[in-house]
């Protein structure tokens, strides 16, 4: 899923709060690059959180000689929020992305603490003099964007707190010299979910050869479909999806990966 929004004011209200800024304690970087099509790299974005995430404010600036013409959301960590939002600018080279997991009426939780993708950032070589792709965090004003992480603190009384990290981040250099074309699986397979046993995140890691449609889906003991959380036509790959078993009880769940003519079925264990 891609989305652009011009007039972006993503998480704008959210940063009028009065907030705390807190020390670095989190990350963010950029994953290893792959050459995802002719004249096109993308740059996989990651973070680690150590609390439960509010919002993301992550503004970017990117060098000459490249086009930004998509941000990518899908299978990714944030892949059930209710915003997703890009703002790319490639006259002033720079992108802003919002990530917000709730507005609708529909409960939804924050981010729940890890490590992993957040969004992919997808780049047109458009000089072919140009060695390498720069991405450095930014600022900018009307409206205010700098790269933070928001949280929300319950105070004694009720209140709610913002407050801000700033995470930390090293300027990326990708030399397009070393980077290649993704490598792909020779085989389907499901992997054992990480961590297991778990509370009350864990992942699911799964490999396709081949364009499928695919559907992966957790039971409980009694056999009874808990949630469907991928069902759709995926291109090959290896892949990662997130349960957020929060809202069900301790104990043994078992998750099937359907994928053409593969099925694969493997138990995991939650413990709260």
């Amino acid at each position: 899923m891609t989305k652009r929004l011009h007039g972006f004011v993503i998480i704008a209200v959210v940063l009028l709060v009065p907030s705390l800024i807190l020390g670095a304690s989190n990350e963010f970087r950029t994953a290893k690059a792959v050459a995802s099509a002719e004249n096109t790299i993308t740059v996989p974005l990651e973070i680690t959180n150590t609390v439960e995430l509010s919002a993301l404010d992550i503004p970017l600036k990117f060098n000459d000689g490249v086009r930004l013409i998509a941000v990518e959301f899908e299978d990714t960590r944030v892949s059930y929020f209710d915003i997703q939002a890009a703002n790319i600018d490639n006259d002033n080279k720079t992108v802003v992305i919002g990530l917000l997991p709730q507005i609708s009426a529909n409960h939804k939780p924050a981010l729940q603490p890890g490590s992993g993708e957040i969004a992919r950032l997808v780049f047109e070589i458009v000089d072919p003099q140009v060695e390498a792709i720069t991405i450095e965090a930014t600022t900018l004003e009307n409206p205010n964007h700098s790269l933070a992480f928001v949280y929300v603190d319950r105070n004694q009384d009720g209140t709610q707190r913002i407050q801000l990290v700033e995470p930390e981040f090293n300027n990326t250099t990708v030399a397009l010299s070393g980077v290649g074309e993704a490598e792909l699986p020779s085989t389907f397979a499901l992997q054992q979910n990480y961590p297991n046993p778990f509370n009350p995140v864990t992942q699911i890691a799964f490999d396709l050869p081949q364009a499928s449609h695919v559907e992966l889906s957790v039971y409980n003991v009694l056999g009874q479909k808990v949630v469907t959380l991928v069902n759709r036509e995926m291109q090959p790959g290896s892949y990662v999806s997130e349960w957020d078993g929060r809202n069900n009880s301790s104990g043994i769940y078992f998750y099937r990966l359907t994928a053409d003519s593969f099925t694969a079925t493997k138990k995991m264990m939650m413990l709260k």
